[in-house]
């Protein structure tokens, strides 16, 4: 299966989702996972780079999973 190319997101969000994560802030996820867009309220317990693109660590209710930037659609702080 061929994942398509990554699309950096601005320095401005990478900073608003690092913050987040730093602080241990409750907030609420959109994104898209496998085609399917998901809502879920959580924490990013990390935000790293892996194989040319950039992700973050969410834990939310389901456990931990792992989401491309560029697959986040919207977060709003809790």
């Amino acid at each position: 299966m061929s994942e398509e190319r990554y699309e950096p997101v601005s320095c401005d969000y990478h900073d608003e989702l690092e913050a987040a994560a730093m602080h241990k802030q409750q907030v609420e996820l959109e994104f898209d996972l496998e085609g399917v867009t998901q809502r879920e309220k959580g924490t990013i317990a990390d935000v790293y780079t892996a194989e040319g693109a950039e992700f973050v660590k969410f834990v939310g209710g389901a456990g931990a999973i792992d989401i491309r930037l560029d697959h986040i659609i919207s977060m709003r702080g809790e």
